[in-house]
């Protein structure tokens, strides 16, 4: 069931019809899937087809979570990070993405990584925010694998090293994360670790465009007055 909806949200071997997801969801959630509940929130939560709700979301998180499904853990965490439908709390945040890790999810891995890259609710530490993108990389999680590569490209936590950048930012690429595909470009483009090649810069500029990463437009937009 959730599988279907799945489906139909996607728009994967069928017309995409968000109506149909919502249903198969909500067979799912009937059933008692964790998965579904997760599913169903996030359309709440992003308003995808259905008007958005947050304290809906919140709901089924909750339910899902309370099921064992790790991704729900992680969209609860993330409620508690942007202070959507509840109070902004950081450290309720990292308690849920601790718990979606444990359960598993790639995600909740990259997310701790990124609260422990930025300080928001944890002292800053690079070195802890690499060991994160490091578990969610292993995980398949390709935020965590591009932003293992701007660890390396920046020299946080890890000496710089632009080889090892370029080669998370092309596993991130591709497992088709448009950023990794920009930062690609900017590697290109200014030659580091790599030779400087505007006509591949632009290749990947070009991905990341089509991708949908607003920053590679506005950065092809800059190579082609250069050349």
């Amino acid at each position: 069931m959730t599988n279907l909806g799945h489906l139909y949200e996607s728009g994967h071997g069928v017309p995409q019809d968000y109506q149909k997801a919502k249903d198969w969801f909500e067979k799912g959630v009937a059933a008692g899937d964790g998965l579904a509940m997760s599913s169903l929130g996030y359309m709440y939560d992003s308003g995808l087809g259905l008007p958005q709700d947050y304290q809906k979301a919140k709901d089924l998180f909750e339910k899902g979570a309370a099921a064992g499904d790790g991704l729900a853990m992680t969209n609860l965490g993330a409620l508690y990070a942007s202070g959507h439908g509840v109070p902004q709390d950081y450290l309720k945040a990292k308690d849920w993405y601790e718990k979606g890790a444990a359960a598993g999810d790639g995600l909740a891995m990259h997310n701790l990584g990124a609260l422990y890259g930025s300080g928001q609710g944890v002292p800053k530490d690079y070195e802890k925010a690499k060991d994160w993108y490091e578990k969610g990389a292993a995980a398949g999680n390709a935020r965590a694998m591009n932003n293992l590569g701007l660890l390396y490209e920046r020299g946080r936590g890890v000496p710089q090293d632009y080889q090892k950048a370029e080669d998370w930012y092309e596993k991130a690429a591709a497992a088709g994360q448009p950023v990794a595909m920009t930062n690609l470009g900017i590697l290109y483009e200014y030659g580091r670790g790599v030779p400087k090649d505007y006509q591949k810069a632009k290749e990947w500029y070009e991905k990341g465009a089509a991708a949908g990463d607003e920053r590679a437009k506005d950065l092809l937009r800059a190579l082609n007055r250069k050349r």
